[in-house]
């Protein structure tokens, strides 16, 4: 085994890669005309047994509006027959797009940042708990009774203790312990194709929703502390995303090395600093990694975070790091060799340069002591030097950096999403 000493000046890297620098090929589900999914819930919270929300997400590349095929809208529904919330007919949802159903009595995660200068609240609201383990499903219409069959179903998400077929996928995901779910937690969909492996190396498949319709392979769970409680261990967070939130853009927000003349792996492109700092989740200092990205969307964006989607954390094996995504500040970089990243500077516009990398925010619903153990799975990464005032030009790109905190060395990866707001 490693000395202590040695542990602390080495972290051996396999990779780190933004999605849409590693242009990774999503598996493409069948879609039927801008098809919806649940895509992330939790039916009990850090705020009791109300506090809970349930993601809808479309799976597709076109818009989705919402036209029901009987009555006012879709239903999402819980296995005991009674509407949650209804989208309303006539609802746009855009491609890759959120609407956001929650329980107006206890959500608490009312805050997590979402859209240009709004949060997560819900479109839609409901006041009747749903009980813990319950299936859930969305239906084409709300108009109840016979009307809530499979024909009419788009998706559904449910527990292997629940009974009625038509509120889960296969056997459905493994129930949370009785008593145990009063904590930051959430099911996420598995946009990696990794089923939220901890301790699993190699590049993700996919970068949109798993739907394989069996909620045990496309769900898994994610919490503050990494918790064992009957539904698989990771650290995490719970994201949940409206109408407004940003969109994934992998495709159209290219991902660069801040200096293409050096490895992926080299200073300036990733600089490990041993200092330790355990108030921050770092007792083996940090290790920065910084791109430069290209806003390709066509027009300005005014909101740019990065969502982890794969990641080697808590509880990591011996021989894979610890990693906990943090905040970082803006750093001034100098003796930059890459001519387009120096051009973007403007001045001098041949190398070598010097260069600021503006920082990243470990995104949380009540800052700073939501996520105390840093970063997870689902967790979100905010560029807050892009906003509606100061949005990153078409053709422009931006500098930044991640910081993630260091707990264990090892072999590491960790994969992220591009999603903006043009």
């Amino acid at each position: 085994m490693k000395g202590t000493h040695e542990m602390q000046r080495t972290i051996r890297a396999i990779g780190f890669t933004v999605i849409a620098l590693l242009f990774v090929a999503s598996v493409v589900p069948l879609e039927a005309a801008g098809s919806l999914i649940i895509s992330e819930f939790r039916l009990q919270g850090k705020a009791g047994v109300s506090d809970e929300f349930i993601e809808i997400y479309n799976d597709s590349g076109v818009a989705h509006t919402v036209v029901a095929s009987s009555g006012s809208g879709y239903a999402i529904v819980a296995s005991d027959g009674v509407i949650r919330c209804t989208i309303p007919n006539g609802t746009v949802i855009p491609a890759r797009g959120h609407w956001l159903c929650v329980n107006s009595v206890a959500y608490a995660l009312g805050t997590y940042p979402a859209g240009t200068g709004t949060n997560a609240t819900g479109d839609g609201t409901y006041t009747t708990d749903i009980p813990i383990n319950m299936g859930i499903a969305l239906f084409n219409n709300n108009s109840g009774g016979g009307s809530f069959s499979l024909a009419n179903r788009f998706d559904a998400v449910g527990s292997t203790a629940e009974a009625n077929a038509l509120y889960k996928e296969g056997t459905g995901y493994p129930q949370i312990t009785a008593g145990a779910p009063n904590f930051n937690h959430s099911f996420v969909r598995d946009e990696c194709g990794k089923g939220g492996a901890v301790n699993l190396l190699g590049p993700c498949t996919i970068s949109t929703p798993k739907d394989t319709d069996n909620n045990a392979a496309d769900f898994y769970f994610v919490d503050l502390n990494g918790t064992s409680a009957g539904a698989g261990q990771r650290l995490g967070a719970p994201g949940p995303e409206n109408l407004s939130s940003p969109i994934q853009r992998n495709g159209s927000v290219a991902a660069n090395l801040l200096d293409a003349t050096v490895a992926t792996s080299a200073s300036p492109n990733r600089v490990r600093d041993l200092t330790a700092d355990d108030a921050n989740n770092s007792h083996l200092g940090t290790l920065s990694i910084r791109r430069r990205f290209v806003n390709n969307t066509g027009a300005p964006i005014t909101r740019l975070r990065f969502r982890i989607i794969d990641l080697d954390t808590f509880p990591a094996a011996f021989g894979f790091a610890d990693l906990r995504p943090r905040t970082s500040t803006a750093v001034v970089v100098g003796v930059i060799n890459d001519a387009t990243t120096c051009a973007e500077t403007g001045t001098p516009a041949t190398p070598p340069c010097v260069v600021t990398v503006q920082g990243t925010t470990l995104e949380q619903a009540s800052a700073p002591h939501d996520q105390p153990n840093g970063g997870g799975f689902g967790s979100s990464y905010g560029a807050g030097t892009v906003t509606l005032g100061t949005p990153l030009a078409t053709g422009a790109s931006i500098n930044l950096q991640f910081l993630v905190g260091i707990q264990q060395s090892g072999s590491f990866r960790i994969f992220l999403n591009i999603e903006a707001l043009p």
